[in-house]
């Protein structure tokens, strides 16, 4: 069994898609054993900068990710949150027949009037402060409600798609 069970690579790809023009995210699947298996987008540069260096890399992004997949998994929902840089992600679990499978991922943009954790990045990347804010400028800002509404509608999608598979 596996995510593709639920959709071809090519469904998962227009979602993905989908999530990347929609949010201006990087959006990823990945699978039980958390490998990414597809993704669309382009990391902005402060993303980049920080998953270059292990150690950010390990407190921001790897940490995030992996509390959110395993509240995703536990509680068979979707999780919305920030990552300790401040940016917003979402994680939506998918299953097939009970089976944890994998998750759906978003991540990357600022939301509207919050504001991306310097201090955060600055201690953990070693990175200048000027640096961070430069780089901050040209993160992509989106509404909650839109990270919110798309993390539902594809989270009710995908339970959809999960129950028309078990039938086959």
């Amino acid at each position: 069994m596996s995510i593709y069970d639920i959709k071809s690579k090519e469904e998962w790809q227009l979602v993905l898609d989908d999530i990347c023009e929609q949010l201006g995210m990087t959006a990823a699947i990945s699978d039980g054993k958390k490998l990414i298996l597809q993704f669309s987008g382009e990391r902005n540069a402060l993303c980049s900068t920080i998953r270059a260096n292990e150690e950010s890399l390990v407190f921001i992004c790897s940490q995030t990710q992996q509390f959110m997949a395993q509240e995703a998994e536990r509680t068979r929902k979707p999780v919305i949150d920030a990552c300790e840089a401040g940016m917003s992600k979402f994680v939506i679990p998918i299953f097939f027949k009970g089976e944890y499978q994998g998750a759906l991922t978003g991540c990357g943009t600022c939301v509207h009037r919050e504001e991306i954790e310097t201090f955060v990045i600055e201690k953990s990347s070693k990175m200048k402060k000027e640096e961070i804010n430069r780089q901050a400028q040209d993160v992509n800002e989106v509404e909650q409600i839109k990270v919110d509404d798309m993390a539902k509608r594809l989270f009710k999608e995908i339970k959809s798609d999960e129950q028309r598979a078990e039938l086959r």
